[in-house]
């Protein structure tokens, strides 16, 4: 009985391992074929210690594979994070050239508002002389040259305000150009940033669910050969007992009989 219980016991070990193992991929040592305990112990014993050790070499390389996929997650969040760390850089140095924009466009404001009273001084000018060309009620030579003088002073101030007029709506136009230009390169920034908090954050969550998977498989298969070795433990010590109650039987057999 307690061989049969021992043959059954290591039996249910070898094909559980051939589950885990797969069939197909199963070692066998030095090509021998299958066999049970019942038949060959020692062939079986060899078979099923070949078992064991595949079954550690398979947690080895899953051990491996896990450092290796680490160091891999790891390097490609090393470089995300440089990448994000040169985007920020670049938007500091966009947010500093914004800065020096709305510095260029106080500036041109400032401009704006001395051009506007050089026009004012213009037209106060020009209404001026129109007010004193209508005064002329007696031209004479002395009044004509007069009257020339002040046409061409008038025509002079027309022209400064044609072209101060003209340099306004140019400084209007650069300035609209480069408020449009600045909200377009804003909202870029803003979605690039967006994009890769995003991807480092999935990345990040990516690794976390890789190290915790690794763990609890490698803690599995820890357990599960620690149960076989545990069984295959058993299963030797019931074999030790069982050859010495062999080796008891043989020796009560061969005594004389009183």
């Amino acid at each position: 009985d307690q061989l049969t219980e021992r043959n059954t016991l290591l039996l249910t070990i070898y094909q559980y391992m051939d589950k885990i193992l797969g069939v197909d991929k199963t070692p066998k040592k030095g090509g021998q074929a299958e066999t049970k305990p019942f038949t060959n112990f020692s062939v079986f014993h060899d078979n099923l210690i070949t078992r064991l050790k595949a079954l550690s070499q398979i947690q080895l390389d899953f051990d491996k594979r896990c450092k290796e996929a680490e160091a891999r997650f790891t390097e490609k969040l090393g470089d995300m994070r440089k990448q994000l760390d040169h985007r920020w850089k670049q938007i500091d140095k966009f947010e500093s050239s914004v800065k020096t924009y709305a510095e260029t466009k106080a500036g041109w404001r400032r401009k704006f508002s001395a051009k506007e009273g050089e026009l004012e001084v213009i037209k106060a000018t020009n209404t001026d002389v129109a007010a004193q060309l209508a005064s002329q009620k007696c031209p004479g030579q002395n009044d004509g040259m007069e009257v020339r003088a002040l046409s061409v002073h008038a025509t002079n101030a027309e022209c400064r305000l044609i072209n101060a007029q003209n340099q306004l709506v140019a400084a209007e136009e650069k300035m609209t150009a480069m408020n449009q230009k600045n909200t377009s390169a804003d909202s870029k920034w803003e979605v690039r940033v967006k994009e890769y908090e995003s991807r480092v954050k999935a990345a990040e969550e990516r690794v976390k669910r890789e190290r915790q998977g690794s763990k609890e498989r490698v803690a599995e298969l820890e357990n599960n050969l620690k149960s076989l070795q545990r069984q295959f433990e058993l299963a030797q010590k019931r074999n030790q007992q069982l050859n010495e109650v062999i080796d008891n039987n043989k020796v009560a057999s061969s005594s004389p009989v009183q």
